[in-house]
């Protein structure tokens, strides 16, 4: 701009018609980067907010209309639907009840022939905690104006901002208004687990919106996570203009929607004007919202988004993300181990006397190594301390050993890396090592076996890091060398797991 005007500046006398022009010049600069008005996101805050879509809550009608409201955004604005369709459908489980939930997803392809298939996705949630019933007051609605309708709007207007031809970059984006969010991240983690693999590998950064609306309240705008990428910093301070930055950091925030981006090693920010807000409060309503604010969040956004879409190198993630991606390409990622507890009790079967010995309380303890085989199929290894029993003549009839356990889990798809959820059914069998046993307070050296085999069967749950199952052990072959007794356990079996 300085050297389309350098030459006017240096005659002694401008004539209006280079005032003009350089009037043209500065105007044309400084709206360069507009990407909507205040009159348009108050006009997209308003409906999403409105009574009539009852706080966009699962499985209401409210949160129906407002995904068909972004789709049509999405159209209008010249989208292209994201693998073949704006909708991504999916279901949640809620105790015994099923919750459907709808992403929206479009994309601005790239221009450039090689950097297309690189892409930047724009995210924001648009559901939000929907109404609570009284009868005093009938309905109370939780309007979600800030919390996330303002980021709904942000990401709205990016989307029609990009999708202008004279705005497209040279890298593809996606635009993202998850749904869920409010329910665990759900929208985004549906997102992440059905990407396929060339795509995934090539999201090279993620911007989420949430909560935008509250600038003038909160004097600041957040971008936790902006040092992520490798030149984000440099990037953000060069645009920020008047806007006071905070939370310029390398951490990526997991309460929001960046979450299970950043496990992935996706550089991700979250865009976010403070805690200074109504939300989650029946008072976060459409009119409290800084909307000037909002033009000045999106115009800023845009200009970096603008800058990283179209920069000629790579946009590089921090070393510790590169980890995180280099272990997502390999086998690792499906490695765990825990440290596990089994309490139960534990008997013996006299098979040539058809009888039973009374319980006695029985325990193990140790390691637990679980290995993904595929989102369906797990195997495990255990390796344990174990003091197996049965109750005797004598009292109690105990065995101090070492057991380890192989088993091959089925059970309902993992969700994601660490955070999984499923129900699951197991098989297999297991090797003890027997080294010290008193029958009451008689130590036992002779007549015993000191190598056994047997099988292990059962059920469990895991959710997040934590697993809980119930665990059924016996013995393929007899405690002693001169009868047939054979070991048999039952055990509540809890695993917490730390890697």
């Amino acid at each position: 701009m300085v050297d389309l005007c350098l030459p006017l500046l240096k005659s002694n006398i401008m004539k209006p018609h280079q005032i003009l022009f350089i009037i043209f010049v500065f105007y044309f600069y400084n709206s360069a980067a507009q990407t909507a008005t205040a009159e348009d996101f108050k006009n997209h805050v308003d409906y999403l907010a409105s009574e009539q879509l009852e706080g966009r809550g699962l499985g209401t009608n409210g949160k129906d209309l407002a995904k068909e409201y972004i789709k049509e955004q999405f159209i209008s604005a010249g989208l292209k639907p994201f693998d073949n369709d704006y909708f991504q459908e999916f279901s949640l489980k809620f105790y015994l009840a099923r919750v459907n939930a709808t992403n929206i997803i479009g994309i601005v392809e790239g221009t450039d022939s090689v950097l297309k298939s690189e892409y930047i996705v724009i995210g924001a949630h648009y559901d939000h905690l929907g109404y609570d019933l009284s009868k005093e007051k009938g309905k109370n609605i939780y309007p979600g104006a800030d919390d996330n309708a303002s980021g709904t709007a942000a990401l709205i207007e990016l989307a029609k901002y990009f999708a202008k031809p004279e705005n497209n970059p040279k890298r593809s984006l996606i635009f993202i208004a998850f749904d869920a969010e409010e329910s665990g991240l759900r929208g985004s983690l549906h997102f992440i687990n059905n990407l396929e693999k060339d795509i995934l590998e090539n999201i090279k950064a993620m911007f989420n919106f949430d909560m935008v609306g509250m600038l003038e309240a909160n004097k600041k705008l957040e971008l936790k996570g902006i040092k992520t990428i490798e030149n984000g910093e440099e990037i953000a301070k060069k645009h920020s203009g008047d806007i006071t930055l905070f939370n310029v950091n390398s951490k990526i925030e997991e309460r929001t929607d960046t979450h299970y981006f950043g496990e992935k090693g996706i550089p991700s920010v979250h865009v976010f004007t403070g805690i200074k807000s109504p939300y989650h409060q029946y008072g976060d309503k459409a009119d409290l919202l800084d909307y000037e604010g909002m033009v000045k969040i999106n115009n800023f956004i845009a200009r970096v988004i603008t800058d990283l879409a179209n920069q000629p190198n790579d946009i590089e993630a921090i070393a510790t993300l590169k980890k995180i991606q280099k272990n997502n390409k390999t086998l690792t990622n499906r490695f765990r181990v825990g440290a596990i507890m089994n309490l139960g009790m534990g008997k013996h079967l006299y098979r040539d006397e058809f009888f039973d010995s009374k319980s006695a309380f029985a325990y193990s303890t140790g390691l637990h190594f679980n290995y993904k085989i595929t989102e369906k199929l797990h195997l495990s290894l255990e390796t344990l301390y174990d003091y197996n029993t049965g109750k005797s003549a004598n009292g109690i009839f105990k065995r101090h050993s070492f057991t380890f356990p192989l088993n091959i889990e089925f059970g309902t798809p993992t969700t994601s890396g660490k955070d999984q959820q499923r129900l699951f059914i197991f098989g297999g069998t297991y090797y003890r090592n027997n080294f010290n046993t008193k029958d009451g307070n008689i130590s036992l050296n002779e007549g015993l076996k000191q190598n056994e085999w047997g099988y292990n069967l059962g059920f469990g749950l895991e959710a997040l890091n934590t697993t809980i199952s119930i665990t059924n052990r016996g013995s393929f072959n007899s405690i002693f060398t001169n009868k047939k007794v054979y070991q048999s356990g039952a055990y509540l079996t809890i695993i917490y797991k730390f890697w």
